[in-house]
């Protein structure tokens, strides 16, 4: 059963977002950060499910009814967000103030040659751990990926930075596992997504903001599989190119026998939800699942 985000359609434009490349790397960062308010204008009239999911995420995590004016702050964050994706795949990242917190966690597990799972969400920027992983050589990580919901952004970054897209790994592609089995065995790093779950019998509901919600059951398997222990990774956008990376110990791999498997998947995955809420209240625009993602379990 296909879930309800990989049904919307990409709305992107490629000349524009070609336009709003030449000027960002070009003219300069102030004049596309400009025009990222009538584009975010656009969005927020014209997409009415997206609008609609907005408005529902930010009621919960604000407390409160909310209007056009929060709704555009959410998009006008992740419209912030892929401007400076540009910076970081064209090799400028020194115009972001990145700041880490709790590196010494990865940098435990990437020196101890067992690697780790990284599991994130769609919360700040995911792509600049990739860049942080290319950069410094001592985290080599691979990026765990479901196809691409927006082909037309994610064509343009490669053709900025192919080398930031040779260590993606596409779920369910041929040999993907054997790819994964491989890089954890050279105490590689692993990272995914964990607030999107795909397939319908390998989800599972946890609590989120008061009420259940569908999470993949994919981190704490391949953490079983690979032996790996989870380590969430979060980066905020905390205002005009400032970001904050955060990492946090998760899980050890679950060593249960097979009927107690279930209860092990849900501990660990409830605790992901419990830790991603934290980080939600942290930065309330920062989560961009523009869908239902409390949908019931049609």
């Amino acid at each position: 059963m296909k879930q309800v985000w990989l049904e919307l359609p990409e709305r992107s434009n490629l000349f524009w977002l070609n336009i709003i490349k030449w000027i960002a790397l070009r003219v300069g960062r102030w004049l596309s950060r400009l025009l990222l308010y009538p584009i975010t204008a656009y969005f927020v009239i014209f997409s009415y499910r997206t609008r609609a999911a907005s408005r529902d995420f930010l009621r919960r995590v604000l407390g409160r009814d909310c209007g056009w004016v929060e709704v555009f702050q959410h998009y006008h964050t992740f419209a912030c967000t892929l401007l400076d994706r540009l910076y970081i795949f064209a090799g400028q990242g020194q115009r972001l103030d990145i700041r880490m917190y709790g590196l010494e966690v990865l940098d435990h597990y990437a020196r101890s040659g067992r690697g780790c799972l990284l599991v994130g969400a769609h919360l700040g920027s995911f792509e600049i751990i990739r860049a942080v992983g290319l950069l410094q050589s001592e985290y080599p990580i691979k990026a765990l990926v479901y196809g691409e919901g927006t082909p037309c952004i994610t064509g343009l970054y490669q053709k900025l930075n192919p080398s930031l897209f040779k260590d993606i790994i596409y779920m369910g592609g041929v040999g993907s596992l054997v790819g994964l089995e491989e890089h954890a065995r050279e105490g590689g790093i692993i990272a995914l997504m964990g607030d999107r779950s795909v397939h319908a019998s390998k989800r599972i509901r946890c609590k989120f903001f008061g009420e259940e919600a569908w999470f993949p059951e994919a981190p704490v398997l391949l953490s079983r599989i690979l032996d790996m222990p989870l380590v969430l990774f979060c980066c905020l956008h905390r205002g005009d190119g400032r970001y904050e990376v955060w990492f946090e110990h998760l899980a050890d791999p679950p060593q249960v026998v097979r009927h107690q498997r279930q209860a092990a998947v849900h501990g660990i995955m409830q605790r992901y939800a419990n830790r991603l809420e934290h980080y939600c209240r942290l930065a309330p625009y920062n989560w961009f699942n523009f869908y239902d993602f409390w949908q019931s379990d049609e």
